[in-house]
C-alpha cells in the first residue's frame, strides 16, 4: 500500500448513510469517494480503483448484489474487497453475499466503530 491513505468507496442511495459512513471513515484516516447507484458504483470503481468498497444492497436500478457480481466478474475490479450492507428486513443472507464475492456482510443498523475495525482488518490482511 502506498503512503497515502487508503481510498474507500461508499455505494449507497441514502444520503444520510453515505454521510455517516464518510464521517466514520474519515475519522479513521481514510479517503472517501461516494456513489449513489449500482451503475455509478461500477463506474467509480473502474475509474478510481478504491482499496475497499462498502456497498448497500438496496439501490435503484442496478442493486448492490448485481453490482457486486459485475465487480467480481471484471478483471480490473475483481481484487477490490467489498463489504455488503443490508437492511435488517432484507431477505438476503450472509451466505448469498459471500457467494457473490463479499468479504463481509453487515446488517443495518450497525456500529460505525465495529465497521471501522473491520475495514482496518480487511485492509491489513489485503483480502480480495
Amino acid at each position: 500500500m502506498s503512503s497515502t491513505a487508503p481510498l474507500i468507496q461508499i455505494a449507497d442511495d441514502e444520503v444520510f448513510m453515505r454521510r455517516l459512513l464518510e464521517a466514520t471513515l474519515k475519522k479513521g484516516g481514510y479517503q472517501v469517494v461516494q456513489s449513489a447507484t449500482g451503475v455509478e458504483a461500477l463506474e467509480v470503481a473502474a475509474l478510481r480503483k478504491p482499496d475497499l468498497i462498502i456497498m448497500d444492497v438496496m439501490m435503484p436500478g442496478l442493486d448492490g448484489m448485481a453490482a457486486l457480481r459485475r465487480l467480481k466478474g471484471d478483471e480490473g475490479t475483481r481484487a477490490i474487497p467489498v463489504i455488503v450492507l443490508s437492511s435488517k428486513g432484507h431477505s438476503l443472507t450472509r451466505v448469498e453475499a459471500e457467494k457473490a464475492g463479499a468479504v463481509l456482510f453487515f446488517t443495518k443498523p450497525f456500529s460505525p466503530t465495529e465497521l471501522l475495525k473491520e475495514v482496518k482488518e480487511i485492509l491489513a490482511r489485503g483480502e480480495t
